[in-house]
């Protein structure tokens, strides 16, 4: 909006200049300002005019004298603007920048609006909050800072409302991401974004509530929200050793400069504690010793800029104004008409159609005409919602984030780029990833047109819009191999030249018949209700039965959700500006009218209809799904059913729970500080500092669809969740070293910070929906994965394993470097390497394809062990379970990178001694602190859920011993002194754990191999396990779990036990894949990789654990294969084996190169061996990699952070449902529609 005052008054067009951000200029001109006083309410014609002659003279035309389309809004152009309208140019002087400049309001950092230019400078943000409020309202009236004196005095309550919106304070996004990485403690959010008139930051309030308490209990409502802190000043959330008490003693020196402080002294130890590693001697929340999450939101974009600020007007999806303006006010960004409307014809480059001579139509930053409007199209939406946890807007559209793989060769140079420091900071003063300025796309002539590739690529088809420099892929739909569908479920060969075309594009339905956001969300949902929300849930007016009605009933046209006034919102009464009603009921049928395209229609689909057998409308899927009995023995269904009886009542569950089509999951985002980088604050006061970190997402998938349960203000009902955040942390010195790498926080809650929330993804679809074998058991039995992902178990499928693989070696632990260090950070030897880095890739196969870098320490025989944060815990032989620091692992600085105790033995010992250490479990691979969960902030205010105390534990497996239990805690409560672990229990009751070699927790309960055979342990109570039952193998050597199966090996092969009933494992007979030398398994998704000795890795469909499948043996350059961890790098999925004397080798799994359909849940393997590393001991075992997407164990103990108030995974009680009947026996589905059915009618006295 800033551009529809500019328009009218700031553009005198000289020759185009280069627009330069604030930093670079910054040249304050102190000026006198003269009041603007408040626009009036009503005055007649005559005023008005008089208030706009002088502008008039050189803005001779313009779009809308008033910018309002009805005439009954008379105002004049000083109105609004200010300025001076006495002033007036002669026909032939409109370039008098004398006369100009009587009449504007002047800026008082001129150079940074590249004045006299009207066009939105790059990139400005904190610019308007310098700038004076005066001028401020010369360009934008509508913005938030100075619209309750312009906007305000038609619209006074609107403009409030809109400064307490999410929208303007990101009230979610800041308490969501403090709460997530242990920030502040508090789901009652605390912090937002609002400002002054004068720019300075400032506390904002709601209205004032009788009951505050009562109101956040019941609506989620907020009393008021507080500035977010500066960086600089906030201490790290995060439990890493870099933050530990302890270290060098005070100097005026940062202690990695290495210089001696003026008694000569160099690192005399204050107290226990790491040295060297400190950021800052002043403490935590000085220096570089912050918390880098707090750091991302004030200097990277991500969401931002929200309405407080302009957008950054520098990329396709970044052009607009500012307050009421941003959204009412249109900017061209998307060519795309089912994005833009009819906007679209417009470009997407933000140029201007306006009538006024004085506007360049030719340089980008302005707005498409001086109007305000309600027809505000999609892609003003996308400006704010484009970004992975608030991925609305983008997934509405069927988009998702790229993940630099996907049809790569068309993204990346085709010599290796070696981006100079300039390049680099240019680039991300854009772009905030880090891979940018190694692509293409980092050229913005090249990043607005990236849609212009789609006729030529392979992979995908990218958007028209490019928000904050990104790029986004399509959805397509696809069965679990991956294979392209079209709208008939047939398959799309991935040599088809019109695969695209034929290919079903998954955005929502609503997008497809031709809605907008703002069809949907009308005016409360915009601009909010007066009061302060924390959650975007708790904030929504409308709800699907508003317009689609009930089974039972049809549509009141009443809004309901949960900020719906009392008693709803009249739909029926909304008209849109032709004056014609927005939604009519005409012979029986309920239409909208669009609010862009006035001839424009759709009939809405109403529930009723659609189940009711004798209407034109019905339909036997709708049919089945929405009367569904709860009877799981006679899945009767139909008309009989009362509501009480239903399983999918409107009461329990959500719309979209079945109709939502797909879901984005954040698989992880990598954030590196680096501290000698200056940039820029893009909040608060602004500022130019050290230290900036960039934003990199490793892994973004479509068809990861899991259910949880909304909190109380949203009736509690079950509904789609996804991975919305999951950072991994690094930080590079002053002096270029590594103090810390990919390093998980830990939520304020003890959770992990892998945040899983209640996630409407907008991807409705009447045709693609979720399928009944999506929630419940298949009668095909071929659906255990997808159960385990439904319930929010994990497929072990996107697990990280990021920058080293961990190895076990027989007398070792090993630290093997498998992945660049720049973004993207490609494995090495990958098909990603091979196209971003071909000059690295080359040196790599000219090495014979072995790695460069590797760091060991002395241990005993390592035949399991797992790294979780900056502790790796190894099971040793005979040197008991030994916790290794290797927080240096990334750190040039240091030489001895993995080591037991920073100091001594004295100061700490993290070893459990015993006689022959063979296996552990840390429950979790990611790092928690249960401790954190208790109390009356966490239980009563938080409504978080107590951790089992399960998580409290290490359970190791000894082969002589048993079971040991360590409490791991003191690890991570950041005091180096307390870090003593002591057994907590040893169990081996009548020698049942003999020989106990592996083990594997689920839940409440521990699958334990020893000589006896599978040993099922109840952990419920942690120091009193009880025996569950044995069930004999021949020699087992490994287990592991996917929901209701259990995968081992012995010395016959691969075999399942089946455990759907804990108390009685049952292993299946004639189902063994027979292995000569069957090692360790690992079971991602559909598939099992055996680890299987000469053998090689043995590669098993597990589809159907019933009836296990050998798929392939590939040993290819494998020989003795020992163990095998499987994880997911951007869009591949890769093996790392632990191959014997061989060493660690690397296999590619998936590749758009050599797996076409590689964006399946589940797509077929095409190994090849890509990396070697030849240990100095045989590789025997390997860490896992960090859980991606488990929110949940097999009993229902939270794992993930859950940020929504309420919110969380389903209970085991709501996951038994799903597929067990009241006597605890499975029932199954069958996705193909059987014939309508009644419950057997009950005989009086014969049993049923």
């Amino acid at each position: 909006m800033k551009h529809f005052f500019t328009l009218s008054f700031m553009s005198l067009l000289l020759c185009c200049v280069q627009s330069v951000s604030a930093s670079e200029a910054s040249v304050y001109v102190d000026r006198v300002y003269d009041e603007i006083p408040p626009a009036p309410k009503s005055q007649s014609m005559a005023e008005a005019l008089q208030k706009s002659a002088g502008c008039q003279s050189c803005h001779t035309t313009t779009d809308s004298m008033t910018m309002h389309e009805s005439p009954s809004v008379v105002l004049g152009c000083t109105d609004c603007h200010g300025g001076d309208a006495s002033v007036f140019t002669l026909e032939g002087d409109i370039k008098n920048k004398n006369l100009m400049e009587q009449a504007h309001v002047l800026p008082s950092y001129p150079e940074d609006w590249h004045y006299p230019h009207s066009a939105n400078p790059e990139a400005s943000y904190t610019l308007l909050n310098r700038e004076a409020k005066e001028f401020v309202r010369f360009v934008n009236p509508s913005d938030l800072r100075v619209a309750k004196e312009a906007c305000g005095a038609c619209h006074l309550e609107t403009v409030q409302a809109a400064k307490r919106s999410i929208m303007a304070t990101s009230s979610m996004f800041l308490g969501a991401a403090t709460y997530a990485n242990n920030v502040l403690p508090f789901k009652k959010y605390i912090l937002g974004e609002a400002y002054t008139p004068d720019g300075e930051p400032s506390a904002i309030k709601g209205p004032p509530l009788k009951d505050a308490d009562a109101n956040w209990d019941s609506h989620g409502v907020l009393p008021v929200l507080y500035p977010f802190p500066t960086w600089e000043t906030t201490p790290p959330g995060d439990i890493f050793r870099v933050f530990e008490r302890g270290g060098r003693n005070i100097s005026n020196l940062f202690p990695e400069t290495g210089l001696p402080n003026a008694l000569g002294l160099i690192q005399r130890i204050e107290e226990p504690g790491r040295p060297d590693f400190r950021q800052s001697n002043r403490g935590p929340g000085t220096g570089g010793r912050i918390s880098v999450p707090v750091l991302n939101v004030h200097k990277t974009r991500l969401n931002d800029p929200l309405m407080w600020f302009l957008g950054t007007n520098d990329n396709p999806g970044d052009y607009r104004t500012s307050g009421c303006g941003a959204c009412h006010v249109v900017y061209a960004n998307d060519r795309d008409p089912r994005h833009s409307g009819p906007y679209a014809a417009f470009g997407n480059t933000g140029k201007s159609q306006t009538s006024d001579p004085t506007i360049s139509k030719e340089e980008s930053g302005h707005p498409l005409k001086h109007v305000f409007t309600r027809s505000i199209p999609t892609a003003s939406c996308m400006s704010c919602h484009m970004h992975q946890p608030n991925m609305f807007v983008n997934s509405f559209m069927g988009y998702t984030m790229w993940d630099y793989e996907s049809d790569a060769p068309a993204m990346f140079p085709k010599e290796q780029k070696y981006p100079t420091d300039e390049e680099i900071r240019k680039t991300n003063a854009r772009n905030p990833e880090g891979a940018a300025p190694r692509g293409l796309w980092s050229d913005p002539d090249f990043s607005k047109n990236v849609s212009d590739l789609n006729p030529t690529l392979k992979n995908t088809q990218f958007a028209d819009y490019h928000g904050h420099g990104w790029n986004f892929r399509a959805v397509f739909k696809k069965d679990r191999k991956g294979n392209l569908l079209d709208a008939e479920g047939n398959v799309v060969e991935p040599d088809d030249p019109d695969k695209f075309d034929k290919a079903v594009h998954m955005s929502s339905i609503h997008l497809d018949v031709g809605m907008h956001c703002v069809d949907c969300h009308f005016s409360q949902d915009n601009h909010g209700n007066g009061h302060i929300y924390g959650e975007v849930a708790a904030a929504v007016e409308i709800d699907c039965v508003d317009c689609h009605g009930t089974a039972t009933e049809y549509p009141s046209l009443q809004t309901s959700g949960p900020a719906a006034p009392p008693g709803g919102t009249d739909l029926s009464l909304i008209r849109n500006p032709d004056g014609q009603s927005r939604f009519s009921w005409r012979e029986g049928k309920l239409f909208q009218r669009s609010l862009l395209w006035p001839d424009r229609e759709w009939e809405l689909s109403l529930v009723k209809d659609s189940v009711e057998k004798s209407h034109p409308q019905y339909n036997e899927k709708a049919a089945r799904a929405k009367l569904m009995s709860k009877d799981s023995k006679s899945q009767s269904w139909g008309g009989d059913a009362t509501a009480s009886e239903l399983a999918h009542s409107d009461d329990n569950m959500e719309c979209y729970s079945c109709h939502q089509s797909w879901t984005t999951s954040c698989g992880g985002c990598h954030l590196p500080i680096e501290a000698n980088w200056k940039a820029d604050s893009k909040h608060y006061e602004g500022g130019t500092t050290r230290s900036y970190a960039t934003y990199n997402p490793q892994v973004a998938r479509d068809q990861i669809f899991m259910l949880g349960r909304r909190g109380e203000i949203n009736g509690g009902r079950i509904t789609p969740l996804r991975s919305s955040s999951a950072l991994v942390l690094s930080s590079t010195n002053s002096s270029r070293e590594r103090i810390y790498v990919q390093q998980p926080p830990i939520s304020a809650s003890g959770y992990s910070s892998q945040a899983i929330n209640p996630h409407f993804s907008h991807t409705v679809r009447k045709t693609e929906t979720r399928v009944c074998s999506d929630c419940h058991l298949a009668e095909e039995s071929d659906n255990n994965a997808i159960m385990a992902q439904t319930l929010g178990y994990g497929t072990d499928f996107i697990d990280f394993i990021g920058f080293h693989t961990w190895v076990g070696t027989d007398g070792s632990v090993d630290a093997v470097q498998v992945t660049e260090w720049s973004e993207p950070q490609a494995v090495i030897g990958s098909y990603l390497q091979k196209i971003v880095y071909p000059d690295f890739f080359e040196e790599h196969v000219e090495r014979k394809l072995e790695l460069k870098i590797g760091h060991g320490h002395r241990s005993g025989e390592v035949n399991c062990l797992q790294l979780r944060g900056e502790y790796l815990f190894a099971a040793a032989g005979d040197k008991g379970m030994v916790v290794y620091d290797v927080a240096g692992i990334g750190n040039k600085g240091i030489s001895q990178k993995i080591i037991t105790s920073p100091a001594s033995k004295l100061g700490q010992s993290t070893r459990i001694k015993s006689t022959n250490a063979t296996c552990l479990s840390m429950i979790t691979t990611q790092p928690i602190a249960p401790e954190r969960n208790t109390g009356t902030l966490m239980r009563e205010v938080n409504k978080e859920k107590p951790t089992h105390p399960i998580y409290n534990y290490v359970a190791i497996t000894d082969f002589v011993e048993g079971l040991i239990l360590t409490d791991v805690g003191t690890l991570s409560d950041g005091e180096p002194r307390n870090n003593f672990l002591k057994r907590a229990l040893t169990w081996n009751v009548d020698g049942v754990l003999d020989g106990a070699r592996d083990i594997e927790v689920g839940g409440r309960y521990a699958y334990i191999v020893a000589d006896a055979g599978l040993v099922v342990l109840d952990m419920d109570t942690p120091l009193a396990p009880s025996l569950v039952a044995t069930v004999p193998l021949n020699n087992g050597h490994d287990v592991i779990q996917q929901f209701r199966f259990l995968f081992v090996t012995d010395d016959d092969g691969l075999k399942t036990i089946d455990i759907t009933d804990v108390s009685k494992p049952r292993l299946l007979e004639g189902n063994t894949i027979a292995l000569a030398d069957a090692n360790r398994v690992f079971v991602a998704r559909t598939f099992a990789y055996v680890a299987a000795g000469s053998d090689g890795l043995v590669i098993v469909d597990v589809s159907d654990p019933t009836q296990l499948k050998e798929y392939q043996r590939f040993n290819d350059g494998i020989e003795d294969a020992r163990d095998v961890v499987v994880a997911t790098t951007n869009a591949s999925l890769f093996a790392y084996v632990a191959d014997g004397e061989a060493g660690l080798k690397v296999v590619q799994l998936t590749s758009p190169e050599s797996q076409p359909r590689y964006y399946g849940f589940s797509p077929d393997p095409m190994p090849e061996l890509i990396a070697r590393y030849p240990t100095k001991k045989p590789a025997i075992s390997l860490s896992r990699g960090l859980e991606r997407d488990r929110a949940v164990d097999e009993s229902g103990g939270q794992v993930a952070v859950f940020s929504r108030l309420g919110s969380g995974p389903l209970s085991e009680s709501d996951m038994h449902k799903m597929y067990l009947d009241k006597d605890g026996k499975p029932w199954f589905v069958s996705d193909d529609m059987p014939p309508e059915s009644k419950p057997p009618e009950t005989v009086p006295g014969k049993p049923e």
